[in-house]
């Protein structure tokens, strides 16, 4: 039975459900909306997505974003060069102020402040460096902090996370007065014609009518297309919830995930995004593995609205399978299901 894999896209923050939408629309593009018994509903989604891309923009765009992640790497370098500074305690042998504060930065200021902090939220990644700023000023003595020589990197420090907490506050101010209303109800529309797209496409490419056979198969090959870019969407998601990085870095001996937090990878700061009204249905085609459908409220801080699908899904994923089309439903001449 060919079945689309579920997943609950409404988890997806506004930049990557409008990535995951645009990706929609080139399958269906790609696959003959008339083939697919979508030619009545292909209109209407369309319009509805270039409104929602056009309300994303509007409202995750700011001047202040650009400014906001200039400080965001300014302070995450900083920790690091700080945290570098610690581990110097480790090795020391000669010096008497930094051997007594040893067991501190060891046992209590690396183990608890990690190197991975680049791909944290915003909000998390500040309260890290307020707390690790505390711990220093508090568990280290003047005489280790000028024995380790960074003094200095530590008022830097507090000077570059304040600056971004300010910057991050006023494009929160400035986002608040965006229209949210309207971008909710556009990702709600957004879903309802995903949910159609799912029973239709679902609908024929099982159907057992040799009328129908062509529709049939490019139902099939369409969920095939759809079951890689929805792997793509929940890897990407699960990366961003877990603040996972491609690129690694070793940091003297610790592993620390790089690259600068970008909005389409934190959690931090969100435009609203729709509640699920429903899970798509559907199980891996004709794997017999099994997934389970998730809700969840989605969060955002991204300022891109597009996305790219992967060219493989994950081969690890599997899902379970909800109800099938209603008996009661009716095909039109075009393939639509009707009722």
């Amino acid at each position: 039975m060919f079945t689309i894999n579920t997943f609950a896209v409404s988890r997806l923050n506004n930049a990557e459900f409008t990535g995951f939408c645009i990706n929609l629309q080139k399958a269906i593009n790609n696959g003959d909306a008339e083939k697919l018994g979508l030619t009545a509903i292909k209109t209407p989604f369309d319009a509805t997505l270039q409104k929602l891309i056009d309300q994303v923009y509007n409202t995750t765009g700011s001047e202040f974003t650009a400014a906001m992640q200039v400080a965001d790497a300014k302070r995450v370098n900083i920790f690091r060069r700080i945290r570098l500074r610690l581990q110097m305690v480790l090795y020391a042998e000669e010096n008497e102020a930094l051997n007594a504060c040893k067991d501190i930065v060891g046992c209590y200021l690396l183990a608890k402040y990690p190197a991975k902090i680049a791909q944290k939220a915003y909000h998390a990644k500040s309260a890290v460096i307020e707390g690790f700023l505390m711990d220093l000023r508090n568990k280290l003595d003047d005489s280790a902090i000028e024995a380790l020589g960074i003094s200095g990197d530590i008022s830097n420090l507090e000077d570059a996370n304040l600056e971004f907490i300010n910057l991050y506050s006023k494009r929160t101010e400035e986002r608040s007065a965006g229209d949210t209303k309207l971008t909710i109800k556009l990702r709600a529309e957004m879903y309802g014609y995903y949910q159609q797209i799912c029973f239709t496409t679902q609908y024929l490419a099982n159907t057992v009518d040799t009328t129908l056979a062509e529709k049939a198969s490019a139902c099939q090959d369409f969920i095939g297309v759809l079951n890689v870019i929805l792997a793509d969407a929940k890897k990407r998601y699960n990366q961003r919830l877990s603040g996972t990085a491609e690129d690694e870095e070793t940091i003297e001996g610790d592993t620390d995930n790089t690259g600068d937090a970008s909005e389409s990878g934190s959690n931090a700061d969100s435009g609203s995004s729709a509640s699920d009204s429903g899970s798509a249905s559907g199980t891996s085609t004709n794997s017999g593995s099994s997934t389970s459908s998730g809700s969840g409220s989605s969060t955002s801080g991204s300022t891109s609205g597009s996305g790219s699908s992967s060219s493989s899904s994950s081969s690890g994923s599997s899902s379970t399978s909800t109800e099938g089309p209603s008996e009661t439903g009716v095909v039109d001449e075009n393939g639509h299901v009707e009722f």
